[in-house]
């Protein structure tokens, strides 16, 4: 009954564990995402190393935490995730966080819009580009995320070194605990003009 109430299987996906698979199944959020509308088909989203890939967890637990009109139901949520690492390898990919991609830096890492990128994002799909890798746009320190348009980019079928991590979410801090390492997000690092910015195209 929980399984036929989930969107279709991806074509493609039925190989992979669920964690590789469900970025792939579910819808995008009601705003799209960077590089794709809420009309097209989802992306899998990732970091190419861990403090990027939290970075930009931490944003996304500031965002549903502030955008949550009725307010948090305690001052700290708790949350238990796993962090993984994959494979991704394709013959049709496109860097842009190098040239001739870096004049274009400030469009494509946009902190507010992503009008531009999803532009973007269309006229890779069309192009049949498979996987890219871009600047992150929440990350201060020039960190690179990786996107997949299609299930055919990934070089493994199940999620390398699973670790638990924990999260621990507060109205002006984020915190991440994976194994021994503690790595904290403060909302200021977010703040566009003194507000956080929520995603929208």
């Amino acid at each position: 009954m929980l399984e036929q109430s989930k969107p279709p299987v991806r074509p493609g996906t039925e190989r992979l564990h669920y964690l590789l698979a469900t970025p792939f199944r579910y819808p995008p959020l009601r705003h799209g995402s960077r590089f794709g509308t809420r009309w097209e088909p989802s992306l899998f989203y990732g970091g190419t190393s861990v403090p990027v890939t939290l970075c930009e967890g931490a944003y996304y637990r500031f965002y549903f935490w502030h955008d949550n009109t009725a307010g948090p139901a305690s001052p700290v949520l708790q949350t238990q995730h796993t962090l993984f690492a994959f494979r991704y390898r394709t013959q049709r990919g496109v860097r842009l966080q190098r040239e001739p991609f870096t004049t274009f830096q400030a469009l494509i890492r946009d902190p507010v819009s992503y009008q531009s990128s999803q532009r973007l994002g269309a006229a890779m799909r069309a192009d049949d580009v498979e996987a890219f890798e871009y600047p992150s746009a929440r990350d201060r320190s020039g960190g690179v995320n990786v996107a997949l348009f299609s299930p055919a980019a990934l070089a493994t079928d199940r999620p390398m070194n699973p670790q638990p991590c924990l999260c621990q979410t507060r109205a002006e801090q984020v915190e991440f605990s994976v194994g021994r390492e503690v790595h904290t997000f403060r909302l200021g690092d977010f703040l566009i003009d003194g507000r956080l910015p929520f995603p929208a195209a």
